[in-house]
């Protein structure tokens, strides 16, 4: 299966491993992200459209859709800047999936559209046995957790294909700032998921026509569950600060172990494990220090 593929926030870190992942295997990858966004390595390349727009913008949007087969939504406002403007957020996050899914619905109504939800939308878990299975009612923690179930109520209604994907926290193979306090507790149960399996979720969730009509969680798998403060004394040992410095949050956060069984089953994406995350940001680090 291949043909022309759109990706919003296609510029960000995750869409352009998506975008690289999907041209190898013969698809045009159409990139459509803010104008002032980063497109360098993006344009000019074969097998990639470059289109800039808005998704809160109607003629932009059409424009952006006109001959795709599919559809993979991964422009979202983000905390914190989500939790600054509640109207915004919605403005982006919710009518923005609207706009793209009515576009695609007029255009291709066999087209497939990808959403990028979030594990947040489950809220605070801590109080019930793990895993957390998508049945799981939703509760927002946040204005951008809220944003994602609203969007997710506008797929449940669509007339087209749609795969929802509730992704877990993505830990991406680069030093990043620690936090001054982390969104979670010491003892909480916590699952990450490495970028590039995240990468392989949303390619596969294209092709694979099983998975076409679900809710999946994608979270890491066995290896990636830990608790909070083991997450931190890993990433702090590599960069050689104390445990004791990290400061946790006092309630507990969204974060949990995840149900996986189906979305592993289905998309085969579960492929970085815990310790190969480790391995990858301890050989990163030697670089960035031996600079």
């Amino acid at each position: 299966m291949s043909g022309v593929v759109l990706i919003t926030g296609g510029a960000g870190s995750v869409g352009r491993a998506l975008t690289n992942r999907l041209r190898t295997d013969g698809w045009v990858v159409r990139v459509f992200d803010l104008p002032n966004c980063d497109f360098s390595g993006l344009e000019g390349v074969a097998g990639i459209e470059v289109w800039k727009g808005d998704i809160t913008d109607t003629g932009d949007v059409q424009r952006a859709v006109q001959g795709i087969d599919a559809l993979i939504h991964l422009a979202a406002l983000l905390p914190p800047l989500s939790e600054q403007d509640r109207e915004r957020t919605f403005a982006v996050n919710v009518q923005g999936t609207a706009n793209l899914l009515e576009a695609l619905e007029k255009t291709n109504p066999q087209g497939v559209f990808i959403f990028s939800s979030s594990v947040s939308t489950y809220g605070d878990t801590s109080q019930t046995p793990p895993p957390v299975t998508v049945d799981r009612p939703q509760q927002a923690l946040d204005i951008y957790a809220e944003s994602k179930i609203a969007a997710e109520q506008c797929l449940r209604n669509a007339s087209l294909p749609t795969v929802i994907l509730r992704i877990a926290p993505i830990a991406v193979p680069a030093f990043q700032e620690p936090p001054a306090i982390w969104p979670f507790q010491a003892e909480q149960r916590v699952e990450m998921v490495h970028r590039d399996d995240v990468v392989e979720a949303l390619y596969q969730a294209v092709k694979v026509r099983e998975a076409w009509g679900k809710i999946l969680n994608i979270a890491g798998g066995k290896s990636w569950q830990k608790r909070g403060r083991d997450y931190v004394h890993d990433l702090y040992q590599l960069i050689g600060v104390p445990l004791e410095e990290a400061r946790f949050r006092q309630d507990p956060g969204w974060v949990d172990w995840y149900d996986t069984t189906e979305s592993q089953h289905l998309l085969h994406y579960q492929r970085t494990s815990y310790a190969q995350y480790l391995s990858q940001l301890r050989t990163l680090l030697e670089e960035l220090f031996a600079e």
